[in-house]
């Protein structure tokens, strides 16, 4: 089966080859506005420099403030680039990329553009998957991929940072307008070629989907989040609970679907966010390098958005660090707003690498407690599924044959008529791995809102029981969290 937007116009690149980018966003204009357009215009409206590869923040922003309705997928951090600059790029690429982004293209010149586009754009920030490119042609969007067009190309010709646009599928084809250095519409390209010009599952391609938006059909929190940025959705859904955002003068869910014609009200004080309240978090372990903490269940790791309106671990820690900055400062790792347990965080900037070192490596040992539905088939053994992200609920993760690898070891502890304790051993740290193994294999966490079946609990059943890690002085610790 195939599907395809009709009559998407294409655009080639320019004969230097550095501006495909442009080229799709013209194709996108005039798909959904009418509107032929002019390269130079395009070029004035994205800030292009000439001999520079343009980045694409600009003009998302300037789309999104016209009208669109953008989903961003790339494992950029734009808010730890912010802060740190190029120190980010040394950190996170080869020195030979970093020379590349700096010398050719104007990656230096994004800072500005940063809030607005965290704002106003849907991002996700981790490497972008096929089924995310089949999730948004499904929903009606037009899909720009930056890649590697030497790879696309079987090793011919073309540069390394280039833009198509992916107007359709055919089959196990997406149906592509490649702007060039051969210009060539419609043209078919296998997933696996796409995906493989796009740097393989850890890449760092942008995937960015595009349709025109409007109130209508547009969740509350979604619209609150765009026109209040600093506000969280989680804080949000909280202030939907409390009845303290109104729709028509009356008390919605977070999900409530707006019509055009709704009034959105809301009751919250914003000036209440310039003050980050004082959180007392019981301490398990503290030295001077690093301290474990046993997290309470609703408290958050660190702030998800540019501002937090509440205290979260990294505001617990920030007051404890010496030499480390930022909305993350001190955080290590991270557990799940809903998960208590054993969480350890930094006080040293050398603390913070050496503790993080551990957990890429998979050297820090943790084991967590859960409460499931049922009974397990065995009483020991392990759960050997991929784990991707969930196209059509990017918030949420699923078992996918195009994930990335994931391994949990369970036993069963102990059981009741429905129910069944288990021990836990993630020897991969994906995404809530643990809630996604667990509700594929039909013993849903007792309490999970995202991946439980049926009744709810008072609070999800998850719990990091011990950690054992190396701390920088050398010695290894086992701490451990009592239920």
């Amino acid at each position: 089966m195939g599907s395809m937007k009709q009559d998407v116009p294409f655009y080639p690149d320019h004969a230097d080859g550095d501006r495909s980018a442009l080229a799709v966003y013209s194709s996108i204009f005039e798909f959904f506005a009418g509107k032929k357009q002019k390269m130079t215009d395009m070029e004035t409206f994205a800030g292009y420099q000439p001999g520079k590869t343009a980045m694409t923040l600009p003009a998302l922003v300037k789309m999104a403030e016209m009208g669109f309705d953008i989903r961003v997928v790339e494992p950029f951090d734009y808010r730890r680039f912010a802060s740190k600059g190029r120190e980010y790029l040394e950190k996170m690429f080869p020195q030979e990329k970093v020379d590349w982004y700096v010398e050719q293209t104007d990656v230096m010149d994004l800072k500005p553009h940063i809030a607005p586009f965290l704002r106003t754009v849907d991002y996700v920030k981790d490497s972008a998957t096929i089924e995310d490119i089949d999730g948004m042609l499904t929903d009606g969007r037009l899909v720009s991929v930056t890649l590697n067009a030497h790879v696309l190309n079987n090793n011919e010709e073309g540069p390394a940072g280039h833009v198509v646009l992916v107007v359709g599928r055919e089959r196990e084809n997406f149906i592509i307008h490649d702007p060039g250095p051969k210009p060539q519409a419609d043209r078919r390209v296998s997933r696996q070629k796409l995906l493989e010009a796009m740097g393989g599952e850890e890449n760092s391609s942008q995937v960015a989907g595009f349709k025109l938006q409007s109130k209508a059909s547009k969740r509350l929190d979604q619209y609150i989040v765009t026109n209040h940025p600093r506000l969280s959705r989680a804080f949000v859904q909280k202030l939907c609970a409390e009845g303290q955002i109104l729709v028509n003068g009356e008390q919605v869910k977070p999900g409530f679907k707006l019509r055009d014609s709704d009034k959105v009200e809301m009751l919250y004080d914003e000036k209440i966010l310039d003050t980050v309240p004082d959180i007392d978090l019981p301490i398990l372990y503290e030295d001077s390098d690093c301290v474990v903490i046993n997290k309470p269940a609703g408290v958050l790791t660190h702030v998800q958005g540019e501002f937090s309106p509440e205290a979260t671990v990294a505001s617990f820690l920030k007051n404890r660090g010496k030499d480390i900055t930022g909305e993350r400062a001190g955080i290590v790792h991270r557990l799940d707003r809903p998960t208590s347990g054993v969480i350890i965080g930094a006080k040293t900037l050398h603390a913070l690498q050496w503790l993080q070192q551990q957990f890429a490596r998979r050297d820090a040992k943790k084991t967590y407690i859960a409460v499931v539905q049922g009974h397990l088939k065995e009483p020991e053994a392990i759960i050997d599924m991929p784990i991707q992200r969930n196209p059509k609920a990017p918030a949420t993760h699923r078992v996918g044959a195009n994930g990335k690898s994931a391994l949990t070891r369970y036993k069963v502890l102990q059981e009741t008529e429905k129910y069944s304790l288990v021990e836990l051993k993630p020897e991969t740290g994906r995404t809530h791995q643990l809630r996604v193994h667990l509700s594929h294999i039909g013993h849903p966490i007792i309490g999970d809102p995202l991946y439980g079946k049926g009744k709810y609990g008072d609070r999800l059943y998850l719990h990091a029981a011990s950690l054992e890690i190396t701390l920088p002085d050398g010695e290894t610790h086992t701490f451990t969290a009592p239920l």
